[in-house]
């Protein structure tokens, strides 16, 4: 069962030697954000390396006349994009990149619309646009950076694989080490042996 963030920040503290945050060098709030900086970071490699990793859902409202939406926030990569019908079914959209010609126009409404979309800066175009509004009409399935943990119960994204748990936790020890300037110390270069074990495996 993945360890909850009060569980992974006590983690931490063992191997800095510091398990009360009240009278350790680094604070609560120091470690939290050195964790979630190395929480994201593994996040973002994995999704590099294994594209069903780390999938989100996200819809988006449906607006008459406007063709341009935007990507959810921490969006990475898309799978796909899905038009929902009115009985909650969704039916994927099929990218396509117009090179020539206008913006066709298209009087289908309701489940009859079937556009076609492309990627444009930090979201997507829908052609022919959309006639009438429909709320949570777009699904967007993508993988994204996962929000960064916060409250002691919050977990690791569902997805993310509880072997690298320690790694993430290995990163998080160098990082506050190295932002102690204990670089040449004993103890950090136990704690990258172990951190490089653990990577190999």
């Amino acid at each position: 069962m993945a360890r909850n963030f009060l569980n992974l920040k006590a983690g931490t503290r063992r191997y800095l030697r510091e398990t009360n945050a009240s009278t350790s060098y680094w604070s609560d709030t120091f470690l939290a954000q050195m964790f979630n900086a190395s929480y994201r970071r593994r996040c973002a490699q994995l999704i590099m390396a294994h594209e069903v990793l780390l999938i989100s859902i996200a819809t988006r409202n449906l607006t008459a006349d406007t063709s341009q939406y935007s990507f959810p926030t921490g969006f990475l990569r898309l799978g796909k994009i899905e038009l929902v019908r009115s009985n909650d079914n969704t039916v994927p959209l099929r990218r396509w990149e117009r090179h020539e010609g206008t913006n066709p126009s298209d009087a289908a409404l309701g489940d009859q619309y079937t556009p076609t979309y492309r990627p444009l800066g930090n979201g997507f175009i829908l052609e022919p646009t959309p006639q009438e509004s429909v709320t949570d009409g777009i699904r967007i399935e993508f993988a994204g950076v996962p929000v960064e943990l916060s409250a002691d119960g919050d977990t690791m994204h569902t997805s993310f694989p509880e072997i690298f748990e320690e790694l993430v936790i290995m990163d998080t020890v160098i990082a506050c080490f190295d932002a102690e300037g204990q670089q040449e110390s004993g103890q950090i270069k136990s704690v990258l042996r172990l951190r490089m074990e653990l990577e190999e495996d």
